[in-house]
């Protein structure tokens, strides 16, 4: 009989003995299975839980401690780590329930507890190192690795070797990164003697993220032209990709690489009490919540600061909103908005800012979809998971054709490919605030179609 209440497995700290204790981990992977069992609220959800209940519903007729390793193995690996089924459990620390349930950072100590005793595969270091495609795919080269990308020959051997499904759309890479724009523009400035109104409060360091970096620069140029006009002080200084990529694999010490480097460069801004600024809501959960978890000693210590000064971009913006700091002057609008909230947005708590900040361009009509749209992370790269990934997105697509918006968009930049195969668009949707730096030029500066009426001067 499994105690339900029995707390003493749920660990999630790697700094616990316990955590890397092969019989405490199935202790506790059964305590949580029987508990979802007998709920089942997140059958919606990843595909984890109805591969869970489809197993126990069948050979092993309710009984957890049946079911097979390989089996078990593989409800393990469909949880893609969105995080919603936390966030809608009514058993967790949060509630102060007595299950202590936490479903995600559970599948998350299994996969690193079996990448410990296993090692992680070649195919996986490869996929989760986006800051090395990047800079190997960035530059001159960036026009040949995009015809490479659209080549079937090339893909199927892609594949082959890396385990990227040869039907994924992939983000492409470009000439120059935003980082290289961001310094070459400041450098241009202070040689022509230029510089910006800064507001001594609004000092702001921003987390650019690996596929802003090297995939989307333009979001990133957009944020920083959003920024400046709220006349913020703007610092981006060295940063790599923010480990989650390596925690999907288990890859625990590639991430605390990752996790250490960025905690040396950020650091010091965050003592001298700027924000840092996410613009990809999993790097923003990342800094927050991982970095304290999974560093140890004085880095921990770091991290909680890094955490406390950690927003995500349009969290920062409303901030300004509620200081009545926030620039109104739109001149254009896009009338109709199709908006896709990234799961790991919902899972900060923080409320629908992009949404409430989009509200305020007049004549402006939000629809929102909250259905995860299945891309998280590399999962829905690889060959194993597409398909599904496709399968499990399509509740999100349809919700979101049916708003038939003028404009689609999501926070989270790969959210944005997976809608825009998922959906079968003709353009990429826009990050929100693409939108808002759009709206606030007129048609005729580059801003949307439709014009806002000059408010009248009484």
């Amino acid at each position: 009989m499994i105690q339900q209440t029995d707390t003493s497995n749920a660990i999630y700290d790697p700094m616990d003995v316990k955590y890397w204790d092969p019989q405490s981990l199935q202790a506790e992977l059964e305590r949580s299975f029987d508990i979802c069992n007998g709920c089942r609220m997140c059958f919606k959800y990843c595909p984890s839980f109805p591969t869970l209940f489809s197993i126990l519903d069948g050979y092993a007729d309710g009984d957890v401690k049946q079911i097979k390793d390989k089996d078990q193995n593989q409800v393990i690996d469909e949880c893609y780590h969105c995080k919603i089924c936390y966030v809608a459990c009514p058993y967790t620390d949060k509630d102060d329930h007595a299950f202590n349930l936490n479903y995600p950072a559970l599948m998350q100590r299994a996969v690193i507890v079996r990448a410990k005793k296993q090692g992680v595969p070649m195919r996986r270091k490869m996929l989760q190192n986006a800051d090395l495609l990047g800079k190997v795919n960035t530059g001159l080269i960036s026009r040949l690795a995009n015809r490479a990308l659209a080549s079937n020959f090339h893909r199927a051997i892609a594949q082959t070797i890396v385990g990227i499904h040869k039907e994924k759309k992939l983000p492409e890479f470009h000439r120059t990164s935003f980082h290289r724009w961001f310094h070459l523009r400041k450098k241009k400035m202070e040689k022509e003697g230029r510089s910006l109104e800064v507001d001594p409060a609004n000092k702001v360091v921003l987390f650019s993220t690996c596929f802003v970096n090297y995939n989307n620069p333009q979001v990133g140029k957009d944020a920083v032209e959003v920024l400046e006009r709220h006349k913020c002080e703007i610092q981006c200084p060295s940063q790599n990709c923010c480990g989650m990529p390596g925690l999907e694999s288990g890859d625990l010490k590639w991430v605390r690489k990752k996790m250490r480097a960025n905690l040396k460069s950020l650091h010091p801004y965050a003592e001298k009490g700027y924000r840092i600024l996410a613009i990809n809501p999993t790097c923003s959960l990342t800094l927050k919540e991982e970095y304290v978890n999974f560093l140890e000693g004085e880095e921990r210590e770091k991290a909680k600061l890094i955490s406390k000064q950690t927003r995500d971009l349009h969290e920062f913006l409303f901030e300004l909103k509620q200081e009545d700091k926030f620039d109104r002057n739109f001149k254009s609008s896009p009338e109709s908005v199709a908006y896709h909230v990234p799961c790991h947005l919902r899972a900060q708590h923080i409320g629908y800012r992009s949404r409430d900040l989009m509200k305020l361009i007049p004549e402006n009509k939000i629809g929102l979809v909250s259905e995860c749209c299945s891309h998280d992370g590399t999962w829905a790269m690889r060959k194993e998971y597409f398909e599904l990934s496709m399968k499990q997105g399509k509740k999100a697509f349809d919700e979101l054709k049916e708003k038939e918006a003028n404009v689609v968009t999501t926070d989270c930049p790969l959210a944005a490919i997976q809608l825009e195969q998922g959906m079968e668009l003709n353009e990429r949707p826009l990050h929100p605030v693409q939108i808002l730096n759009r709206a606030y030029k007129s048609p005729q500066e580059g801003g949307f179609a439709t014009a806002v009426p000059e408010k009248s001067e009484d």
